[in-house]
């Protein structure tokens, strides 16, 4: 069985102190803008999932990026 999905995410450093990090459309985290966050989806197998950031409380925002994790085998 594999682990539980994580996605690392990066991005580059923008004048906020704090970053909202969204997943398919929802604020999971709000951390300090330090350019990168490892987001644990707490789940396994086949998924994907849709992430933004944006400067906290704006909609000064990144592009979507996709992340995919197949099933383990």
């Amino acid at each position: 069985m594999g682990g539980v999905n994580t996605a690392d995410l990066s991005w580059s450093p923008v004048t906020s102190t704090n970053i909202d990090v969204y997943r398919n459309g929802v604020v999971v985290a709000t951390v300090p803008n330090t350019g990168a966050y490892t987001d644990s989806t707490g789940a396994h197998g086949r998924a994907t999932y849709t992430y933004r950031v944006c400067e906290a409380g704006t909609q000064t925002c990144s592009n979507d990026a996709t992340v995919s994790f197949g099933g383990g085998h």
